[in-house]
């Protein structure tokens, strides 16, 4: 293979497209985690859906340079997405943590950080609109469905409260 600056499966202007548009994911996926102090900033998140956009673009260049040799290379796109879903599941888990008693904590955020890697990944094979719907698919569900949580499950910072008094009580 020769050193070149050209790329091969699409231009330069639509790889500069999928990469903005996969930091500006991240941006507004993160900004939500970061303005409740969750354990992953804004930027982890700018930086996971910008690096899964440039190895999905990775993935097609060496997809259509390849494509026909007769080397012994044989090009499985799926194990690139499998590897880097399977590596920001770990950073993800990092971000989980257990609390008193049953409580877990950080599971939204390993989960949404995950899945800013899947939208980078999809935005860098070019699968737009597959990535806008699970971006806001997302959006909805950290930003509508987190404020919901509350009314909805009856977790207002009294009843917080009250269970955090339980469990000292237990302990006593």
């Amino acid at each position: 293979m020769d050193f070149t600056l050209d790329l091969q499966s699409l231009g330069w202007l639509d790889a500069l497209f999928r990469v903005v548009l996969a930091m500006l994911f991240g941006f507004c996926l993160g900004y939500d985690r970061s303005i409740k102090n969750k354990p992953i900033d804004f930027r982890v998140y700018m930086i996971v859906a910008t690096t899964t956009c440039l190895l999905a673009i990775m993935g097609n260049e060496l997809y259509f340079i390849y494509q026909g040799s007769s080397n012994l290379l044989e090009m499985d796109i799926l194990r690139l997405v499998e590897g880097v879903l399977v590596g920001i599941g770990f950073l993800g888990a990092g971000a989980i943590i257990k609390g008193e008693g049953q409580n877990i904590l950080g599971s939204a955020t390993g989960a949404s950080i995950w899945s800013a890697g899947a939208m980078g990944l999809m935005l860098g094979f070019g699968l737009y609109g597959l990535a806008i719907l699970g971006f806001l698919v997302l959006a909805v569900t950290l930003i509508l469905f987190g404020r919901l949580r509350g009314p909805l499950f009856h977790e207002s910072e009294v009843y917080h409260q009250e269970k955090k008094t339980k469990s000292e009580d237990k302990k006593e």
